[in-house]
C-alpha cells in the first residue's frame, strides 16, 4: 500500500514537472523575459495547431472533446487537460468545487471513457471524506462514457478497502479494515450473496 501510494505521488509529481517544463519551453522560445505572469488560460499546441495541453481556470476550461465532438461537463474544474494527437481529451488534473464537495483528481482516459483516476473528495457540510484510486475496464462497444468500474482502492471516513468488481460492476472480493482496526475479507457470488468471510471474529 505504501509503495503504491509513493508510486502514485511520484507519477503525479512527474506529470506536473512535465507540464511546467513544456510551459517554460514555450516562453523560452520567445525573446521576452518574464519574472511573473498572470493568465486565465494557456493553450499548448503542436506544429499543426492542435491542442495538446490546456492550463485554465474554471471559467475558461474547454469542454470535453471525444472523437472531435464537444460534450458538456457536469462541473467545470480549474486545472490541466491533456490531449492526444487528434485533439481528443485523454486525461488531466482537475480542481473543482460545488457548494457541498471539493474534488481534486488526476485522471487518464481511454479514447472514449475514464480509465484510471486518483482522487480526493471532502464534503464541506458533513466533513465526510474519501481518497483513493479508481480503475476501469474499457467498454468495447465504443459508446461515449462506456467505462466499467473494476477496482477501487479507497479510504473513506476512517475505513479502508480494496474492492474488486466483476464485469457487471458488482463487488466480488472485498478486503477491508474498519476505523477501529478490524480486518475483513469477503467473497461474493453473482447474486450478491456472501459465500466466504474471514474476519477477526472467526
Amino acid at each position: 500500500m505504501k509503495n503504491t501510494t509513493q508510486l502514485i505521488i511520484g507519477f503525479y509529481a512527474g506529470i506536473i514537472t512535465i507540464a511546467f517544463l513544456m510551459l517554460f519551453y514555450s516562453f523560452k522560445t520567445l525573446d521576452n523575459k518574464f519574472d511573473e505572469i498572470t493568465v486565465k488560460r494557456i493553450n499548448i499546441v503542436d506544429d499543426k495547431g492542435v491542442n495538446r495541453m490546456i492550463i485554465s481556470n474554471q471559467e475558461r476550461m474547454e469542454p470535453p472533446i471525444l472523437f472531435g465532438k464537444k460534450y458538456k461537463r457536469a462541473l467545470n474544474p480549474a486545472g490541466i487537460i491533456f490531449y492526444n494527437e487528434k485533439g481528443d481529451e485523454c486525461g488531466g488534473i482537475a480542481i473543482s468545487k460545488n457548494p457541498e464537495t471539493n474534488t481534486y483528481a488526476l485522471a487518464f482516459d481511454y479514447d472514449n471513457a475514464d480509465a484510471i483516476g486518483l482522487l480526493t473528495q471532502q464534503n464541506n457540510k458533513t466533513n465526510a471524506y474519501k481518497s483513493g484510486i479508481v480503475i476501469n475496464d474499457k467498454d468495447l462497444s465504443g459508446k461515449i462514457g462506456g467505462n466499467i468500474n473494476r477496482i477501487n482502492l479507497m479510504t473513506e471516513n476512517g475505513n479502508s478497502s480494496l474492492v474488486i468488481n466483476g464485469p457487471d460492476e458488482k463487488p466480488r472480493i472485498i478486503l477491508s479494515v474498519d476505523s477501529v482496526g478490524n480486518p475483513l475479507i469477503k467473497m461474493i457470488n453473482n447474486d450478491g450473496k456472501s459465500i466466504k468471510e474471514i474476519s477477526s471474529f472467526n
